[in-house]
């Protein structure tokens, strides 16, 4: 069995039989009080999508690395170079049990489109970063819902293409509670229509796959 927990934003836990993996630890997670973060428990190994500091914040990884001195981070070699800056060390492996796309950020205002690693982990949960440029995906899939790159709509065809199972709602730590619940009922329609289930997830609740 997998148990999936859902931070903030873009930040999810997944734990498995033998890792508890902690994807894209980011600002928000560590800053906003929201989260109790003696609440997140023994973190194994870290992995992150892309630079974004909604994606990683150096303070949480190091946060993260001093409770435990072997964690290992893996991500790409933007992020390597990035954390690098703050002595944190980051691997550009693909660690046991993982797989990856590494596909480019969608396209954000001033033009960018960075390096974004899509992991796949434990062949049950697909965090896909910034990007709607995957291929394939896990039963379980973490769709952003609103953001500066995409919109809900795009986002509904994004996992209307893929076809998992289920979707977890992703990036809209920006809404109210109110905005997120309006935002979770008007995708879960249409993503129903095509045999997709969208598991609300709020911050800190998790389930088990």
């Amino acid at each position: 069995m997998t148990t999936i927990r859902r931070l903030t934003h873009s930040c999810v836990i997944v734990t498995g039989d033998d890792h508890a993996t902690l994807i894209d630890p980011d600002y928000f997670t560590f800053t906003s009080g929201v989260i109790d973060l003696n609440s997140i428990g023994d973190i194994t190994r870290v992995l992150i999508t892309h630079e974004h500091g909604d994606h990683v914040h150096p303070e949480f990884v190091a946060w993260l690395k001093d409770r435990r001195a072997d964690l290992a981070v893996f991500s790409n070699e933007a992020v390597q170079s990035m954390l690098s800056k703050s002595d944190i060390d980051v691997s550009i492996g693909i660690p046991e049990g993982t797989s990856v796309q590494d596909v480019l950020h969608e396209r954000i205002p001033n033009g960018a489109m960075p390096p974004n690693r899509a992991w796949t982990v434990g062949g049950v949960f697909t965090h896909p970063g910034d990007s709607y440029g995957l291929t394939a995906c896990a039963p379980v899939l973490s769709l952003s819902l609103i953001a500066p790159w995409g919109s809900s709509t795009a986002s509904v065809d994004f996992a209307k293409r893929l076809a998992p199972r289920q979707v977890i709602p992703a990036h809209d730590f920006y809404l109210s509670e109110q905005g997120r619940s309006f935002l979770s009922n008007l995708v879960a329609g249409p993503l129903k229509e095509a045999d997709i289930e969208l598991v609300p997830l709020g911050w800190g609740d998790s389930y088990t796959v």
